[in-house]
């Protein structure tokens, strides 16, 4: 059963293990999703550089031999903001704590069910809409700001100004 929230949404999926990158991304298909696959750092990035449509990236830790999934992630993240959903076996503190210093979209553990990922997903979007709707109201906010301090800058010059017309009058 596909949900309306995930059509017309772009996954880059990185896993370098293809039989699981091919199950989940059927899967992910099934729900709705357009799906990338990419199967080391190198090309996550270049899928990622190459196709403004992606619209999350679910990246494993573990990419094999190169850059790992948290590298890549650092990467790609200073290329533009996008969230990125961790899907790994990982269990480590250490481990999630690290993905946790560079997004915090999700971390999902490998052989989770599809509705767990799908839920997951989901989740990781609407976070990453609200960090946007809260950057835009934060930019508003400084803009009124500004406008307000130039209005206020303007009120004292004039009642300078008054008082100063005021003294010559006074003065005649």
């Amino acid at each position: 059963m596909s949900s309306s929230a995930s059509y017309n949404k772009t996954i880059l999926l990185v896993e370098d293990e293809v039989i699981v990158a091919l199950s989940q991304k059927m899967e992910m298909e099934k729900r709705g999703y357009s799906v990338i696959t990419a199967s080391s750092g190198k090309d996550a990035i270049e899928a990622f550089k190459s196709n403004r449509s992606i619209d999350l990236i679910l990246m494993d830790i573990d990419l094999g031999s190169g850059i790992d999934g948290t590298e890549t992630a650092e990467l790609i993240l200073q290329e533009r903001d996008i969230p990125i959903v961790f899907l790994s076996s990982h269990t480590e503190p250490e481990i999630v704590e690290k993905t946790e210093k560079i997004t915090s979209y999700g971390y999902v553990v490998k052989n989770s069910s599809i509705t767990v990922l799908d839920a997951s997903i989901k989740m990781a979007f609407r976070l990453f809409n609200e960090k946007k709707r809260v950057l835009e109201h934060q930019q508003k906010l400084k803009h009124t700001n500004e406008q307000l301090e130039k209005s206020q800058e303007l009120i004292l010059e004039r009642e300078n100004k008054l008082r100063e017309s005021e003294d010559r009058y006074r003065s005649i």
